[in-house]
């Protein structure tokens, strides 16, 4: 019969620490930043306009 496999509450959490982090804005940015080269145009575009100065903002 096989052996069940079981991980420890601790490694469970870790685990899933990891996986979280993997999934923030900073993450998503860095992975973005990296692999800028391999942009598209229309890929840059896109982020262009996420990029542009809005007015009446809190900069101001």
């Amino acid at each position: 019969m096989p052996r069940q496999y079981t991980m420890s509450d601790k490694a469970r959490a870790a685990r899933s620490k990891g996986g979280k982090a993997a999934q923030t804005l900073d993450a998503y940015i860095t992975r973005i930043v990296d692999r800028a080269p391999e942009l598209t145009d229309a890929q840059i575009a896109r982020l262009r306009t996420l990029l542009r100065p809005v007015s009446g903002g809190s900069a101001e």
